[in-house]
């Protein structure tokens, strides 16, 4: 072997990871053009602290009034008695997922917010999850404050990044996820993304993107599994996932349904379903579901 050639393979096992890890992290932002205003919702725009000292925004969507009167007990009666986190994908924002989540409204509050680095939030940059928990944390805590919610009776609805936040986080005032599109590990995604190394090849290269995670952000690429996490997860769980994804597979879904707690998790395959699109193909019989698990785990009947 030249020296050349151990040169090249050299370069590429330092700077490829670099420029793949510099673009993860700094991917471009799509904006989307919508808002609760265009379907005649009322709303308040909100802003929120996270522990690490970013300004979160988003959507706060009030469920219908004439359900939120509490009951003697001081719990909220009907079905209208939860509030519901909302969180969008890799490299979205609270626009992209707003349609998609409507369908619980006007039976839940509906807090729709964007992730750091994303849509009007701050940060300068992306952790694909890692950080994000600090979001989701303060999200809660958010919610929490308003008096208009019952702090015990909180969900989260998050698709793809924002599920595996989700159950990054489970944070113990969430009392039921909803994950569609998750993955396993962040390692694993990384992994997909150097496909055209055979075999063991590519793990050098997975090797050196956590060592710049590491220097360069101090997060360890490895805390970012939702498939252990979920081996001490208490909370109900469904979990939603097309087998005809191309950008995370559905095998990511299938382990972290091996570790949780079976009692409590749910996995539900949608058939040709491709990244995203589980909700497009199944329409109302996605709509049911998802409402049903929120009601069945978060809604107290109404006392007389």
């Amino acid at each position: 072997m030249s020296w050349k050639l151990v040169y090249w393979i050299l370069g590429i096992i330092v700077f490829l990871p670099l420029l793949n890890f510099l673009l993860g992290v700094h991917p471009p932002r799509f904006g989307t053009d919508d808002n609760p205003k265009r379907y005649g919702l009322d709303y308040e725009s909100v802003a929120f602290p996270t522990s690490d000292g970013l300004t979160l925004r988003g959507w706060f969507i009030p469920a219908a009034t004439e359900s939120l009167e509490p009951s003697h007990q001081g719990e909220m009666a009907g079905n209208t008695c939860a509030t519901i986190l909302v969180g969008h994908g890799y490299p979205f924002d609270k626009a992209n997922i707003l349609q998609h989540a409507l369908f619980l409204h006007p039976s839940f509050h509906l807090l729709v917010f964007d992730f750091r680095y994303f849509g009007e939030s701050d940060g300068a940059y992306t952790t694909a999850g890692l950080l994000e928990t600090r979001d989701v944390q303060a999200a809660v805590e958010y919610v929490k404050s308003r008096s208009d919610v019952n702090p015990k009776q909180i969900g989260s609805l998050g698709f793809s990044m924002s599920a595996s936040a989700f159950i990054l986080t489970s944070p113990p005032d969430v009392k039921a996820i909803v994950a569609d599109s998750p993955y396993a590990t962040l390692e694993g995604l990384i992994a997909r993304q150097f496909f055209f190394l055979p075999g063991f090849t590519k793990w050098p290269l997975v090797a050196m993107t956590k060592l710049y995670a590491r220097l360069l952000l101090g997060v360890r690429v490895s805390d970012a599994a939702p498939v252990d996490v979920v081996r001490d997860l208490n909370t109900p769980l469904l979990i939603i996932h097309g087998d005809a994804d191309s950008q995370i597979p559905l095998e990511h879904s299938q382990a972290i349904y091996a570790n949780a707690d079976p009692d409590k998790t749910t996995l539900w395959i949608v058939p040709g379903a491709d990244h995203g699109f589980a909700h497009g193909l199944e329409g109302p019989r996605y709509e049911v579901r998802v409402r049903q698990f929120f009601e069945q785990h978060l809604c107290t009947a109404a006392r007389p």
